[in-house]
């Protein structure tokens, strides 16, 4: 039996019905799951089995049987190596039903049957006692309940009730600690994901700076988005940072509760000396695990400056630590700026509740700082992404807007500008336009008329109301000259879904004057053969793990990525290294200018790869083509030529697409291999699809 589920098309901007699978939210689940990345993780899993093996030995040395809990089984690979190293029972809690139904299969597979006790319950729901989900309390809990904030994902709250209710009191922990660090950095380059910049240029013939956009007090003094900006920070070049702190332990959770109880809230104050004069912006953050009780088998997820496997030789190279997407870095921003001194001492306060984690920056011990979460005050951070922000701030992206602006905008002119939070039209404002009409969605209203009163631009901008197709020639001073769209909305998940701009421009045909100019005139959709480094792992089969059987849990991934995923899937390419075996192709071309057709619009071909070696996957983009002139192209793409063999460096304000082949081919012996690909844009629905074969 299938299901209608109602969704909104990010292109047209219509609300759609789509006939699913009647099981479609499980299988969305399964797919977005990080699982199978998780699983791809070899270090994590090794130091698991190795906890598991040392923890049952030192109960064994007591002369205790083995009785193991295993929280949250997944796959059930924990189970498997707990009776592996010789567990008297192991059970096993899943609440997620696919997922206890793959562990179920999984152990039967492997020889497991009868040696787990499946529960497909939360644990928090365990009951415990004779003829009820577990006879005895537990002497030995494994459980990986971590994110990247290391307790995002309820592992307070899951190991104060195992505690309490599910194990005994002298049971041992797989992990038994973890450990949390923080470093103090000074980064404007982080800043533009957060705080927004005004906006400014040169004076034409002169070299004095002009600001054409004022940024209110209320967003520079907001303390920015309450939400954690996990990042691969191995991947943040050294040049955008520069430390104020070494990485400083702020957090130390015994999990057992027995040494120090497991508080849901708590803060502690560091003191350091900075390393650097400077101003302390932003804090990096990473944890670590001790998997075994004595503490010597440490799982870390620091970067790889600070990572332990990097003492002692040359930290220059991200590619040294294990990589993994499931447990990343973050970054949170201080409420404000602090000046730091060199050697003059600081304190940092860190602080957290019972899901997560923000810092302050105290420079007198004596003075009170504020010690709640922060949280938007402006409306800024709520309404645009961290992405969006970056863009308002992106200093290529500025260049190249104004640029064309100042070609186009007269005394006469009349703007529309499609998309969210524009604040291109104050800028087309400023410089001179008759008069700005903009189209912003209810959430961004408000925050862009904060603007518009600040900049004193009420008389020369007016925010059209409802649906811009709905609005009459009558309700505008003229008709509309040029029409404008940076383009970015807040439903942009992969670069082309901003062709909403085009649905928007041919909704209201009937506001323009004849021969009214539209940027961006056009756009191209490109593609590049790459070899991922690492990201490939997100939807690779397993196969075995440690020694077992993971076909079953192959299937299901493949199965639910198959019923509930695209092909192309968005992600922010400059966080995950890919080496180009190709050139960038163009695989489509619209002409934004002319009205949409009805039929849909094809294009198929090959092209000549290199003897390059491995291929598995092909990374999309969109040059927005703001004028028929080839200089005004801004790319989402390669900021930088893409050299063959070499990583492509991306806009990072972006997230590209990713089209990840099946099975990897191999050119490296091959003279003649092709990439054949297939691109449909369909009018009627706004979707791109795309196929792609690499021909050996």
């Amino acid at each position: 039996m299938s299901i209608f589920t109602s969704q909104l098309n990010p292109v047209t901007g219509k609300m759609e019905w789509e006939l699913q699978p009647e099981n479609y939210d499980f299988q969305q689940e399964v797919a977005r799951s990080a699982y199978a990345d998780m699983l791809h993780d070899q270090e994590r899993n090794d130091k698991y089995y190795e906890g598991l093996r040392r923890s049952i030995a030192d109960l064994r040395r007591r002369g205790q049987e083995v009785h193991v809990l295993d929280i949250g089984t997944g796959t059930g690979l924990l189970s498997m190596m707990a009776v592996s190293c010789g567990a008297d029972t192991v059970t096993a809690c899943e609440a997620f039903y696919p997922m206890a139904e793959c562990a179920r299969k999984g152990f039967i597979a492997n020889g497991f049957a009868g040696k787990v006790h499946l529960i497909p319950k939360r644990s928090t729901e365990l009951e415990v006692g004779p003829g009820k989900d577990m006879e005895r309390k537990a002497n030995l809990l494994v459980a990986e309940v971590f994110d990247t904030e290391l307790i995002g994902e309820g592992a307070i709250e899951t190991y104060r009730h195992a505690r309490d209710f599910l194990l005994t009191e002298d049971a041992l922990l797989v992990p038994s600690e973890g450990k949390v660090y923080a470093q103090v950095v000074q980064s404007s380059m982080l800043q533009r994901w957060n705080h927004l910049q005004e906006i400014t240029r040169k004076k034409p013939g002169s070299n004095e700076t002009q600001v054409l956009v004022t940024v209110p007090n209320s967003v520079l003094k907001c303390p920015g988005a309450a939400a954690v900006h996990d990042i691969q920070m191995s991947q943040v070049p050294a040049k955008w940072f520069t430390p104020i702190s070494e990485p400083l332990p702020v957090f130390w959770f015994d999990w057992s509760g027995r040494h120090k109880d497991i508080p849901c809230d708590d803060t502690t104050h560091v003191n350091f000396k900075p390393l650097a004069s400077g101003e302390c912006d932003a804090v990096l953050m990473w944890w670590d695990l001790r998997m075994d009780q004595d503490g010597e088998v440490v799982l870390s997820c620091a970067p790889y400056w600070a990572h332990p496997d990097t003492v002692g030789r040359l930290k220059s190279h991200s590619e040294d630590i294990p990589w993994r997407d499931h447990w990343m870095q973050a970054v949170y921003y201080l409420p404000r700026s602090q000046k730091a001194e060199l050697e003059k001492p600081l304190t940092l306060v860190s602080m957290h509740d019972e899901y997560s984690l923000w810092f302050n920056i105290q420079d007198d011990i004596n003075k009170e700082i504020c010690l709640d979460r922060p949280v938007c005050e402006c409306g800024i951070h709520i309404v645009s992404s961290r992405t969006r922000i970056g863009q308002l701030n992106d200093p290529r992206r500025l260049k190249a807007y104004i640029k064309v602006l100042e070609k186009h905008i007269t005394p006469d002119s009349i703007c529309l500008t499609l998309g969210d939070c524009c604040l291109m039209a104050l800028v087309a404002a400023k410089l001179g336009a008759r008069h700005v009409y903009m189209t912003e969605s209810p959430s961004t209203k408000k925050v862009l008329e904060n603007f518009i009163n600040v900049n004193k631009l009420q008389n020369k901008i007016t925010i059209l109301p409802g649906d811009v197709s709905d609005v009459t020639i009558d309700q505008l001073i003229a008709p509309v000259t040029l029409v404008f769209s940076e383009p970015f909305f807040t439903t942009t998940l992969l670069p082309w879904h901003s062709l909403y701009c085009w649905y928007m421009r041919n909704s209201c045909l009937h506001l323009m004057a004849d021969g009214a100019t539209t940027v961006p005139s056009s756009v191209s959709i490109w593609g590049l053969p790459v070899q991922f480094r690492d990201l490939w792992k997100i939807r690779a089969p397993l196969h075995n793990v440690n020694g077992f059987n993971m076909e079953i849990f192959d299937t299901l991934i493949e199965k639910a990525c198959d019923e509930a995923d695209d092909k192309v899937e968005p992600q922010p390419l400059w966080e995950y290294p890919a080496k180009a075996r190709g050139k960038p192709t163009l695989l489509l071309k619209l002409d934004l200018s002319s009205g949409i057709q009805e039929d849909p619009i094809k294009s198929e071909g090959s092209v000549s790869l290199p003897a390059a070696g491995v291929i598995n996957g092909i990374a999309l983009w969109v040059d927005w083509h703001l004028t028929s002139d080839p200089e005004d192209i801004l790319t989402t793409g390669p900021v930088e030529p893409v050299i063959l063999h070499q990583n492509v460096s991306w806009d990072v304000y972006t997230r590209q697409g990713i089209y990840l082949l099946r099975d990897p081919v191999n050119t490296k012996n091959s003279i003649s291999s092709q990439l054949c690909f297939s691109t449909v844009f369909q009018p009627s629905d706004g979707t791109v699809k795309f196929d792609f074969k690499v021909k050996v």
